[in-house]
């Protein structure tokens, strides 16, 4: 696991396994008083949410986190990029 950014109260992160699969994506995840969520959004060919990992999250946190992805999605990719290439990668934290 690959924490890529922290931000606000989200840790958005990529899990080794993740190399497989065609569509580079972030998960997404919220612990809080030792209940943790966690979702996942795709970044290509745009940023949209997987509706089979969409956690407990509700429609707003879903919302908050969809344009944080967005703000910040030069971040991701440049981050996932460095994971991909099995370059070492530091949480950014914004």
């Amino acid at each position: 696991m690959g924490k890529l950014l922290i931000l606000a109260r989200y840790i958005f992160l990529v899990y080794g396994s993740d190399i497989y699969e065609l569509r580079r994506h972030v998960h997404c995840t919220y612990a809080y008083k030792g209940f943790k969520r966690s979702c996942k959004f795709w970044l290509e060919p745009s940023v949209e949410l997987d509706e089979n990992k969409s956690g407990d999250f509700s429609e707003k946190e879903l919302n908050e986190i969809r344009n944080l992805i967005l703000q910040h999605k030069d971040i991701l990719l440049s981050q996932l990029d460095d994971f991909y290439n099995n370059k070492q990668v530091k949480a950014v934290r914004l």
